[in-house]
């Protein structure tokens, strides 16, 4: 398996394994809901993020696209302590490879593009009912640092 960094003529495998992570997603809970036009929006996000310092998107290859990994270098709102961080935004990994440790080769990636830009923390939002994707970040040391909650109006 090989993890690199996306590059723009990429965008049609990336697109495809970030359609099936939000496929799952609005699987696992009707209230996860794409609007129309949300592949399109990230296509244009993609083009920018592969040009770009602060963005990065790594794709997993295994005989074929199997894993996705989209992450930003991020600082709090102001009224924070500063302090810079990664953001994983999309982990996606295709059902047939899971389990063979591409989302820690994905992850890894992201760590240590994080540590070369100074970042000090790697955040990420997880779906509270994705199951297998909470005991995937609970295995890589993470806890909860906020939740948020809702409700129907």
């Amino acid at each position: 398996m090989t993890v690199r960094v996306a590059r723009p003529s990429d965008l049609p495998v990336a697109l495809s394994l970030w359609e099936a992570l939000h496929r799952a997603h609005e699987a696992l809970d009707p209230r996860y809901r794409l609007g129309a036009d949300a592949g399109l929006r990230w296509s244009n996000d993609f083009r920018t993020w592969t040009r770009s310092a602060t963005d990065r998107v790594w794709l997993a290859l295994d005989g074929g696209p199997v894993g996705l990994l989209t992450g930003h270098l991020y600082e709090p709102a102001p009224t924070f302590a500063p302090f810079s961080m990664v953001y994983v935004d999309d982990l996606y990994v295709a059902p047939a490879a899971r389990g063979a440790g591409v989302a820690t080769a994905l992850l890894d990636a992201a760590r240590a593009w994080g540590r070369e830009e100074g970042a000090t923390q790697l955040r990420a939002g997880v779906l509270a009912r994705n199951e297998a994707g909470r005991a995937f970040w609970a295995r890589q040391g993470t806890e909860d640092l906020s939740v948020t909650v809702t409700v129907d109006l």
